[in-house]
């Protein structure tokens, strides 16, 4: 009996465009300022996505700003944040500072992507604003390619069967107690298995008021203590939705009115600034206002309970 096996043509990732490096202070070692963007692949499917990573050098302390909107051009790309920026201290006073986005096309073909500029702020100076003098394209397939004869596997004949082992007639009588050791062990696995794991603490507002108590609270871990309390309390995933999302979001929920709906928009832009701009907020005033919007959003959701009660008894 022969059979015959189709390959289909596997995609595969095009070879990673060359990096964008922008130098500003060349001549200076000490006041040097070196940005980097980098894509992690030169093609992908419409249906995927490539990261694209901004690193910027330079003296500290080091201030950058992201630009709104991240891209020069609409509907080509959709741009989200992998995380938040990271900060490394470099020798020499200096300082690195990246952060990691994730793009999805929008459109097939060999999409541009127009990086908007970015704001430095080197050593507490002057801002610096960095321009790139270039836009990198990425390949956006839509189809797999039509495999080839050559890459079909040849007709193989039937393999043969390899010959029976040898029994030896005085077999050992320990393998016939192999049989219930190995049914105990399953057993056993089956009820660790079935053990109920620890779950982490509830993000409510007793663990938000601990969160924002601690004494190196920044504004990056304030607005991060208030997305996890969101999702937990009102059931949306306020840590993967940008800001006018997360809003969005709880007006749809219905449990917030508008108004405590619009100081916790403007709370956490005000956060999202601090983080883009790299400089230091009022952490103890955002703390203070951070407190309170729990506390108000406690009080509604207090206030909607017992409606819900008395509606139930009537």
């Amino acid at each position: 009996m022969t059979g015959t096996a189709c390959g289909f043509a596997i995609l595969i990732l095009g070879a990673v465009p060359s990096p964008l490096i922008e130098v500003r202070n060349a001549g200076d070692p000490g006041k040097r300022v070196e940005a980097r963007a980098e894509l992690a692949a030169g093609e992908i499917r419409l249906s995927g996505e490539v990261k694209l990573t901004l690193t910027v050098e330079g003296p500290a302390p080091l201030g950058v700003t992201v630009p709104k909107p991240f891209l020069t051009k609409a509907n080509v790309w959709r741009v989200r944040e992998d995380g938040l920026p990271v900060r490394e201290v470099l020798p020499n006073g200096r300082e690195k500072w990246s952060q990691v986005f994730r793009l999805s096309p929008l459109v097939p073909g060999e999409p541009k992507v127009p990086l908007g500029p970015l704001t430095v702020r080197p050593g507490g100076e002057q801002d610096l604003v960095i321009e790139w003098k270039a836009e990198p394209a990425v390949r956006v397939v839509t189809k797999i390619e039509n495999p080839t004869p050559d890459t079909l596997r040849p007709s193989t004949d039937i393999e043969h069967l390899p010959p029976p082992p040898n029994v030896e007639s005085g077999s050992s009588p320990w393998l016939f107690a192999i049989v219930p050791v190995l049914l105990g062990l399953a057993v056993v696995g089956l009820l660790l298995g079935r053990r109920k794991r620890p779950t982490g603490a509830p993000r409510d507002a007793a663990w938000a008021e601990r969160e924002l108590a601690a004494g190196n609270l920044t504004a990056d871990r304030c607005a991060s203590v208030l997305r996890q309390y969101l999702a937990y309390r009102f059931g949306v995933p306020a840590e993967t939705r940008t800001t006018p999302e997360l809003a969005a979001g709880l007006r749809a929920d219905g449990r917030l009115p508008e108004g405590v709906v619009g100081e916790w928009q403007a709370f956490l832009d005000e956060c999202d600034a601090a983080r883009f701009s790299g400089t230091a907020a009022g952490v103890a005033g955002l703390a203070d206002r951070a407190r309170a919007l729990v506390a108000a959003a406690e009080e509604q959701i207090r206030i909607g309970h017992e409606k819900t009660q008395k509606d139930t008894k009537s």
